[in-house]
């Protein structure tokens, strides 16, 4: 069981699930947290134009390196840093250990915007100017938190 979204109209399905696991007679860890939803379609596909914008205006500069693929990954560095990921050798059974960078995929709604308004405010302070639909999601965010 790798995710189970738990809610009143589904308990008798979890507590399946969990009597048939308990009864393998292994171990289990269970962590619970309130449920968010993953980030979204709209908020994934504004940065990657962003993550566009930002690269065609600092290859402008003479920044001909600056693709949005390392821009992407240089905003992921500095604003959502790594996460510890371990890998099981199947043969071996010896764990190792190693860095990679966060997921936008992996972020609930609420931390996508605040990645997004990250991005924003350093694109501010470095004159980058971004486009912000009048109509998409990110815009509406912020209408709701100024209001």
């Amino acid at each position: 069981m790798q995710e189970f979204i738990l809610h009143e109209t589904n308990k008798s399905q979890f507590w399946s699930v969990l009597k048939e696991k308990i009864s393998t007679g292994k171990r289990w860890r269970i962590e619970m947290s309130e449920y968010r939803a993953k980030r979204s379609i709209p908020q994934n596909s504004l940065s990657h134009m962003w993550y566009a914008e930002i690269s065609k205006q600092l290859v402008a500069t003479g920044r001909d390196y600056c693709t949005p693929e390392w821009v992407k990954r240089n905003l992921k560095k500095t604003f959502l840093g790594y996460r510890e990921v371990e890998d099981t050798d199947l043969k071996t059974g010896e764990v190792e250990t190693r860095w990679e960078l966060k997921k936008t995929s992996e972020l609930d709604t609420g931390d996508m915007h605040y990645y997004l308004q990250q991005v924003e405010e350093w694109c501010f302070s470095m004159g980058i100017e971004l486009t912000i639909p009048e109509n998409c999601e990110y815009r509406e965010l912020q209408r709701r938190q100024n209001a």
